[in-house]
């Protein structure tokens, strides 16, 4: 697959989760954290090449979640969250 592909799947993948993420009913922020937590270990398990062209997309997902999810994340969501972003933006 060539970088295009691997974004578009990546996009795709992305939207398709958070359509399934808004019509899911969660009684309790806490399920969040098993959600970020199952992200977070599929991007470490993922090759570092596909890693690194997925990145581009992939940080500005993460950017958004943070900015938006104010009113549902607490403290340590948004701190792994954070760390999720470092790692895919390399800072």
């Amino acid at each position: 697959m060539n970088v295009r592909h691997y974004r578009d799947l990546f996009l795709f993948a992305a939207k398709a989760g958070a359509l399934e993420g808004y019509i899911y009913e969660r009684p309790k922020t806490e399920l969040l954290t098993n959600w970020i937590d199952n992200i977070s270990n599929m991007y470490q398990g993922l090759p570092d090449r596909i890693k690194k062209e997925i990145n581009e997309v992939y940080a500005p997902v993460l950017r958004r979640i943070l900015q938006y999810g104010d009113n549902v994340l607490d403290d340590l969501l948004k701190e792994k969250l954070k760390r999720m972003l470092s790692l895919a933006t390399g800072t």
